[in-house]
């Protein structure tokens, strides 16, 4: 039995979890870290960087479901084709 929805919840979590101890002394003021007291960190506590974290973590989780359930590379439709007629119809007329 496999519950998807509390793995993903946990993976989701875990992604803010490993990111949050990955930069913890990054995360303790907008200002000063080991790189320096004067050193902004916009960058590690901006939401979408742990947001990011959470869903690298959660699209690696679901991977390894399918995996578990064979069902990778299943829905049979191969790769995509080449486009055709990509600058669309011309002078209202249907493409050739």
């Amino acid at each position: 039995k496999m519950n998807i929805d509390t793995d993903t919840q946990w993976s989701y979590w875990s992604g803010i979890k490993e990111f949050e101890a990955k930069h913890h002394d990054y995360l303790q003021g907008q200002m000063g870290n080991p790189e320096g007291k004067d050193k902004p960190n916009k960058k590690f506590y901006d939401p979408r960087a742990m947001l990011r974290s959470a869903e690298l973590s959660t699209v690696a989780r679901l991977q390894t479901c399918f995996e578990d359930l064979n069902c990778v590379q299943v829905c049979g439709l191969g790769a995509p084709g080449t486009p055709e007629n990509v600058l669309g119809p011309r002078r209202g007329s249907l493409p050739a």
